[in-house]
């Protein structure tokens, strides 16, 4: 299943390695349906957390199964490289756990 990315505008070249590795993005103004990250740099989180963002399948839904780790993901891209988000995407963490 392929992930569904939101960008912040002029994160364009961002999003061209996200989906050379995979992922289906769409800019951020263009959001029409669940997405599982929001990737951004100068928004603020109420901003953020204001847009009807949903998980992209019903099953780690937080509604449908309550105290699920899954939802919506939000990656602040300021002063990270292309392959560091990538890989919080993709593991869904900020730092790998020892």
């Amino acid at each position: 299943m392929s992930r569904v990315i939101a960008l912040e505008d002029g994160l364009e070249e961002l999003g061209q390695y996200l989906r050379q590795r995979g992922f289906i993005t769409v800019p951020w103004s263009q959001v029409s349906g669940p997405v599982d990250a929001v990737v951004y740099t100068g928004r603020k989180l109420k901003e953020i957390t204001m847009t009807p963002y949903n998980s992209s399948s019903e099953e780690l839904s937080d509604e449908l199964n309550p105290g699920s780790p899954f939802g919506v993901l939000l990656v602040n891209a300021e002063d990270r490289t292309p392959e560091e988000i990538y890989e919080i995407i993709k593991n869904r963490i900020y730092e790998h756990f020892i």
